[in-house]
């Protein structure tokens, strides 16, 4: 290796531990600017950087394409002038579409250019721009000039300059994908503040459009909430309206629900835990309050909470500071909360249940949410919000409709089991039970009865019979059958292994899951997708299980898709119609 080279290899690993250190430093959030980052990378670069014969790069640019649009713009310079940041456009777009490097010893007189309008303007007198590619695609381009003749460039200072380049692109490209990548979490937080805002409480009863002023007015204040009403009736999206339309938006919103952890485990959640603290706490954990700090938390049903949990939330409001479990110090929390409950909390602290000074800390500013009861006139809005949200997420040929006389059912029905949860819970099954874009009475019928835990009619009917199945038991085994595949000498497979598909408990397990799926199907005439949410399943489950018996039956001696219809108790056009489905209509011809 000659001396020229040797020197050129020490500078660029210099320069390569430079960008690597400052990259281990750098912290990339949602306020990240890609120009400041670039602009330390070339600095730190080109102050490391040594040109032959002692020149020294006058200027230098780093220019990529803007990936909001075609253009290119200048995202880095070094030791530009003021607000200088010109250069040669004709000549960097060459460099960029070519891909190769461009050298200009004298620019003036260069006849490539002579007629680029952006050289007869600058006052350069040498320049080399290099393009800079990750992964074979065109990241942008190295830009320097001179404007001195002592500093003219030639094509040893071209070569150690595309050397320079490929040194610095990666942690250029770096930066590219974290712009983008704060791009994208700034599009998802303006798309949450706009799924939260005012627009998406649907409502215009006089009973709801008092809880938007008040709660526009929460926003504002910054104060602590006590959000109180039924449940389902919109607690937690009230609280996420309030926290994305005040200062705090741009901060976390951290949900806890009180009622669903036990004692320990709520604290640990809230207050988060040192390793050790407890059995099962391998590692150490950062609690719900830190996560919101600078946010908003919301604990939902704070009702549920125990009096000693109660002691330290009242210190977090009160001081500003909590404790992890098992943590002796304290840590400061700077966060708003929001509390909700479905219960009176006034009678709670009456009967000693809840603490007192607590409540009063967290009723600084009460929301009172009505239910679905008291604001009727909003339902035909919700049924129709809803519809419209199921429509986009999946398409139809026209959007769904409610018939009249169904939508005055709706409007009189009792919601006050779950309220708005409720409704739209029956509107969602109510689309996938219509046949066609039209929900009328019998579908909305249907799903009473179904919710209702009844057996509704069904296209095809199995008369009840005694099966002879203890009280509260679900599964009936038919013993001498099953004993007879318990002492039946398996079949063994060529490589010594039985097939899985003979034992007996995948046999049994098989026959129950489809069995069971059967039920579900005909309770939504033979629809996949309302069956598999009755049954709790995804429907690609209730799909492959399905296959798999049907596949299974198909395999026995003489068995046809008419004989799988009635060992299924499935109607024959059905049986048929899925076995295409599944591309099993083959195995089920007569043989």
């Amino acid at each position: 290796m000659s001396k020229t080279a040797y020197r050129r290899k020490a500078i660029l690993s210099r320069i390569h531990k430079a960008l690597n250190a400052f990259y281990l430093l750098q912290k990339i959030d949602w306020e990240y600017d890609i120009g400041e980052s670039l602009r330390k990378i070339l600095g730190l670069a080109l102050e490391e950087i040594e040109l032959d014969g002692e020149k020294i790069i006058e200027r230098a640019l780093i220019i990529v394409k803007n990936p909001e649009g075609e253009n290119l713009e200048i995202k880095a310079g070094w030791k530009t002038r003021d607000a200088d940041l010109s250069f040669s456009h004709t000549v960097v777009q060459e460099t960029f579409e070519r891909g190769e490097a461009i050298l200009c010893e004298n620019a003036k007189d260069d006849p490539r250019f002579m007629n680029a309008e952006s050289l007869k303007q600058l006052e350069t007198l040498s320049l080399v721009a290099v393009p800079m590619h990750s992964e074979n695609q065109p990241v942008g381009v190295f830009y320097v000039e001179s404007e001195s003749a002592g500093n003219v460039f030639n094509s040893d200072d071209l070569e150690f300059l595309q050397e320079f380049a490929q040194t610095i692109t990666p942690f250029v490209k770096f930066g590219i994908t974290h712009q983008g990548h704060v791009r994208e979490i700034r599009k998802l937080k303006e798309e949450a503040i706009g799924r939260y805002d005012m627009g998406n409480i649907i409502g215009r009863s006089e009973a709801i459009t008092g809880v938007f002023e008040l709660v526009r007015i929460a926003a504002e204040v910054d104060r602590t909430v006590l959000i109180t009403g039924e449940s389902g009736s919109g607690k937690e999206l009230i609280a996420n309206a309030i926290h994305h339309n005040g200062p705090r938006k741009a901060a976390p919103f951290i949900v806890v629900d009180c009622s669903g952890l036990s004692e320990h485990l709520l604290e640990s959640e809230l207050f988060g835990h040192l390793k050790g603290a407890f059995t099962g706490a391998n590692n150490e954990k950062m609690g719900a309050f830190e996560e919101a700090d600078g946010g908003t938390i919301f604990l939902d049903e704070i009702k549920d909470s125990s009096r000693s949990l109660q002691q330290k939330l009242r210190r977090v409001l009160q001081e500003g500071e909590l404790r992890r479990v098992g943590e002796n110090k304290s840590r400061k929390v700077d966060v708003r909360v929001i509390c909700a409950t479905n219960e009176d909390l006034a009678k709670r602290v009456q009967s000693g249940d809840f603490i007192q000074d607590l409540y009063y800390r967290i009723n600084k500013f009460p929301v009172h949410i009505p239910a679905l009861a008291e604001r009727r006139e909003d339902i035909p809005l919700l049924v129709a919000h809803f519809l419209r949200l199921m429509d986009q997420a999946e398409p139809r040929e026209s959007s769904t409709e409610v018939t009249s006389e169904t939508m005055d059912m709706l409007v009189q029905h009792d919601w006050s089991e779950n309220n708005i949860r409720q409704l739209r819970n029956t509107v969602e099954l109510a689309r996938d039970l219509a046949e066609g874009e039209l929900i009328d009475l019998p579908v909305l019928d249907r799903v009473f009865r179904i919710q209702c835990g009844e057996n509704p009619e069904s296209l095809y009917h199995r008369p009840p019979g005694d099966l002879g199945m203890p009280a509260g038991h679900l599964v009936n085994i038919h013993s001498e059958r099953f004993k007879s595949l318990l002492e039946k000498e398996p079949e063994v497979k060529e490589n010594g292994k039985r097939n899985r598909s003979d034992t007996p408990f995948y046999r049994l397990q098989s026959e129950f899951q489809a069995r069971a799926i059967t039920e579900g199907l005909r309770s939504c005439r033979w629809k996949i997708r309302p069956a598999a949410r009755l049954l709790g399943i995804s429907p690609m489950k209730l799909r492959t299980s399905l296959k798999d018996y049907l596949g299974i039956l198909l395999t026995r001696p003489g068995m046809s898709l008419e004989a799988a219809a009635g060992e299924l108790d499935i109607p024959p056009e059905i049986i048929e119609k899925k076995a295409k489905d599944f591309g099993l209509e083959d195995r089920g011809k007569r043989r």
